[in-house]
């Protein structure tokens, strides 16, 4: 008796949670356009002049950010939203992120590079931006990054694990069906051929050679120049100031002032932030992420550790930054 009271406690225990988690859902998905103000205003009203504050947190994927990541489709969405309101002068953009997929990055890039044309960007940097996060930094007007900030890693690795020794240690093989010569280039269950180096090698070449070319137009700098601070090198924000990768020291208090002077604005310019919903608050406080898709990011995220430009295998993951 006692035993299925309890199993009925439990039954209605995950029913409740459930419901809430349902609800908290829906309400999180109503809540993602709504920006309130970071300085002490209310609600950020089309009249009102101001900047808007968007964070690039944890890794950089495409679609939907999570909670401790960030969707290309999410900031793309803001960013053209932005672009079309004549009182939104600028962009504080807070970066605190290694860095992402390829593609995600140099969306948001070129959506930042367009939108300079007519707003003004600045970056504050915490405590890393690197890779992915340094590419779309440089996009902006101006880079401020603390003395700690761990940065720059203009590189690229691509990797694949290889288990074919393991497999043959236990006697394990694998058949592999394929219709194109390449199509199991990366397959972690054989060694791969010399002519399949190369290509890998072709592909890193090019796409790092469009990361040195991008972060030279957006800092307005030289491919020649950026090219002697890349190869995957790693700097604090004080070397990085010292290489004129970031324009100065300071965090959110220094980008906030820059920005309003590069804005002509008579003081500070009210700053708004993404309102968070109260069940937004309470998924964050437990660790949960429900918006978004990042199966993949979580497969690979313990596999890399230098802050370096990822490629990897569709099996595995997407093109990494």
């Amino acid at each position: 008796m006692e035993r299925n009271q309890f199993l009925l406690f439990l039954s209605f225990l995950f029913s409740t949670i459930a419901t809430i988690l349902g609800i908290a859902i829906l309400v999180s998905g109503s809540s993602l356009a709504r920006f309130s103000s970071g300085t002490g205003g209310g609600l950020f009203q089309a009249s009102e002049i101001g900047a808007v504050v968007i964070p690039i947190v944890g890794e950089i994927h495409s679609g939907e950010s999570t909670f401790d990541s960030t969707g290309a489709d999410t900031v793309l969405r803001q960013l053209r939203e932005l672009e079309e309101d004549g009182n939104v002068k600028g962009i504080l953009l807070e970066i605190n992120s290694p860095g992402g997929t390829v593609a995600a990055s140099q969306e948001i890039f070129n959506e930042l590079l367009h939108l300079r044309k007519t707003k003004k960007i600045v970056v504050s940097m915490k405590d890393v931006a690197a890779s992915g996060g340094y590419y779309i930094a440089a996009a902006s007007d101006y880079i401020f990054a603390q003395n700690g900030t761990i940065t720059g890693s203009i590189g690229v690795i691509s990797f694949a694990p290889n288990v074919k020794g393991l497999l043959d240690r236990y006697g394990v093989g694998v058949r592999t069906y394929k219709a194109g010569k390449y199509k199991d280039m990366y397959s972690p269950f054989r060694d791969s051929t010399n002519e399949e180096d190369d290509m890998i090698g072709k592909q890193l070449q090019d796409t790092y050679r469009k990361f040195v070319e991008d972060v030279a137009k957006g800092r307005n700098k030289t491919v020649k120049s950026i090219e002697e601070l890349a190869e995957g090198k790693i700097y604090s924000g004080e070397d990085a100031f010292r290489n004129k990768l970031v324009d100065d020291i300071g965090g959110r208090r220094e980008a906030h002032k820059k920005l309003s002077e590069l804005c002509q604005y008579d003081g500070l310019i009210p700053l708004f932030e993404q309102e968070i919903s109260p069940f937004d608050r309470f998924l964050q406080s437990i660790g949960v992420s429900f918006l978004g898709d990042k199966s993949h990011v979580s497969k690979i995220k313990s596999l890399i550790q230098s802050q370096v430009l990822v490629i990897l295998p569709t099996a595995l993951g997407k093109l990494m930054l």
